[in-house]
């Protein structure tokens, strides 16, 4: 849907410069229809005429989309250097034959499409009275013409400054969402143990023991933790459940699923995730004592609505149905804390699965904890910038086990940057042509303002010797600027309105119809556009009355 988006845009970007270009063409039919008038008068027929006009047409968009493949070259690459990684098979993304082929057909096909209207007016030309009057001829069909692809240019900008606006929105609130953890000064990283300190279920969890309080021992570190799944990474462990002194549901498929993190003590503290209620682990919850878990606020309210969760149980299943993964013994609620956006800022909440439990690393049954030995991920909660401490934590590991090197450091506030790169990406292209749709579209009122004042010399001319001062010429043709910019932001508002529905899916916390984001654009819009026609305005203000009546 992302992508499909961003085509659109593209299209609107591709019909905005058209427009202009053929808003160009049809300018200079006008100034060539003495030369068209000849060339009839020696015998060229239309067709021959329309022929020559197109294939100008054409040259000019290849020429335009030559030159657009070698910006697009270093362009793409830069764009894609803006963008933080983790957005999905960037290294895909580039020229190749097939970008060559589609840029040379849409080349070919907007040079003939928006090329026919210029060809088959400069092509309909009265041959007495267009060598009589010198090639001023009517120029009404053209204005009309003009002024209608004007109107599209600025329709077709204020639905991609909208949606531009829209996806800005969309940041600035995900950018103020409460992860469920401080991402400040925390670094992680994933790291396993060589086979001889994964041999046995004790070496494993002395390994990780030993791992975890040197690095906790680190200057400049707060407190150092293990866990087998961290949010916002798409990995995760879900895991079928019930609540114990409840009917047991017959079959998994009826039970209640939650994310499952096992966890070292410390994971919770090191991860800033607040306690409601009861208390985290210690290093007193191992085989040898009963069986604890904690779980989210989400899971709290779910399961116990009108209870205090401190002190209900809960039983695990593993995919046999068994009691527990080797966890034979009932969970006890130790603890309350709050819940986590695992599945991402602006997902998690519409996520089929949203309770979260945490078991203490210690209580995994031996027949279970082999799987830990081979990878798990380290947290470290830091009084410094998270990346400096990465020599230090290097040698640190090399200390525990020398055989097993460290991998995917970073700190947590770029894990979470990484889970919003797609939307990032999208954002920043459609910010892109949305700037690019707005200055084309000034450059489009530009023009024609420009072109109808310099066509209304001779009629300003006698306006300001009949009396007209300069703020009537002035509003004269702000005016007709002005006219052409309203029903162009009018027809626009009423496209978006349709057309953002699309993005639906990638907003968040904002309304495809946000009033605020297509007041605030049609302004924009409106005050780029006056200015626009301001310049060729004022230059008419300047009109000497006496060089006017003497005009052509």
């Amino acid at each position: 849907a992302a992508l499909m988006v961003l085509l659109g845009a593209v299209g609107f970007v591709l019909l905005i410069a058209c427009a202009n270009v053929a808003n160009l063409l049809l300018a200079r039919s006008t100034s060539r229809q003495r030369e068209m008038a000849i060339r009839s008068a020696l015998g060229a027929g239309r067709t021959r005429v329309i022929r020559q006009l197109l294939t100008e047409s054409v040259l000019l968009a290849v020429t335009g989309g030559a030159l657009g493949l070698v910006i697009a070259q270093w362009g793409t690459q830069a764009l894609l250097n803006m963008v933080p990684g983790g957005l999905p098979r960037m290294e895909n993304i580039g020229v190749d034959g097939r970008v060559l082929l589609f840029t040379f057909v849409i080349s070919i096909v907007t040079g003939i499409v928006f090329g026919l209207a210029p060809s088959f007016q400069a092509s309909r030309v009265d041959l007495q009275t267009t060598l009589k009057e010198g090639g001023r001829g009517s120029t009404t069909g053209h204005h009309r013409l003009r002024s209608a692809l004007v109107v599209s240019e600025i329709a077709a900008s204020i639905v991609l400054l909208i949606g531009a606006g829209l996806m800005l929105k969309t940041m600035m609130i995900l950018n103020r969402v409460d992860p469920g953890f401080d991402i400040h000064n925390l670094l992680s990283f994933s790291v396993g143990l060589s086979k001889d300190n994964r041999s046995t279920p004790d070496k494993i969890r002395s390994a990780y023991h030993r791992m975890t309080q040197e690095l906790g021992s680190l200057p400049g570190v707060q407190a150092a933790a293990i866990g087998d799944d961290i949010p916002l990474t798409g990995s995760d462990s879900e895991i079928p459940l019930w609540v114990s002194g409840r009917p047991r549901p017959a079959s998994q498929s009826d039970m209640i699923w939650a994310l499952l993190y096992t966890t070292s003590p410390e994971y919770l503290r090191a991860m800033g995730v607040p306690l409601l209620k009861g208390r985290y682990f210690t290093y007193q919850d191992n085989q040898d004592s009963a069986g604890v878990c904690v779980i989210d606020e989400v899971m709290a309210k779910g399961l116990f609505p009108n209870q205090d969760p401190i002190g209900q149980h809960i039983g695990i299943a593993d995919t046999s149905g068994e009691m527990g993964n080797g966890l034979n013994r009932p969970l006890e609620v130790i603890g309350v804390v709050g819940h986590v956006k695992h599945w991402g800022l602006d997902s998690d909440d519409s996520a089929k699965i949203r309770y979260q439990f945490y078991l203490p690393f210690d209580q995994i049954p031996d027949q279970l904890i082999a799987g830990l030995g081979a990878g798990m991920t380290v947290l470290m909660r830091t009084k410094v910038n998270p990346t400096s401490v990465i020599p230090a934590v290097t040698s640190k590991v090399a200390e525990v086990d020398d055989e097993q090197p460290i991998f995917d450091a970073k700190p947590m506030q770029d894990a979470v940057s990484d889970s919003m790169a797609g939307r990032k990406f999208s954002m920043l292209l459609l910010g892109v042509f949305a700037v690019l749709a707005l200055v084309l579209a000034s450059v489009g009122i530009y023009g024609v303002i420009s072109y109808s004042a310099s066509q209304r010399t001779h009629e300003i001319g006698i306006r300001m010797a009949l009396g007209a001062g300069r703020s009537q010429v002035l509003k004269l043709v702000v005016g007709q600027g002005l006219v052409l910019v309203l029903a162009g932001i009018g027809i626009g508002l009423a496209a978006a309105l349709g057309l953002t529905r699309l993005m639906a899916g990638m907003l968040f916390g904002v309304r495809p119809t946000d009033l605020t984001t297509f007041a605030g654009v049609s302004l924009v819009l409106a005050v780029v556009a006056l200015l626009a026609c301001y310049i060729p305005a004022r230059r008419a203000m300047k009109v000497d009355p006496m060089v006017a009546l003497r005009y052509e």
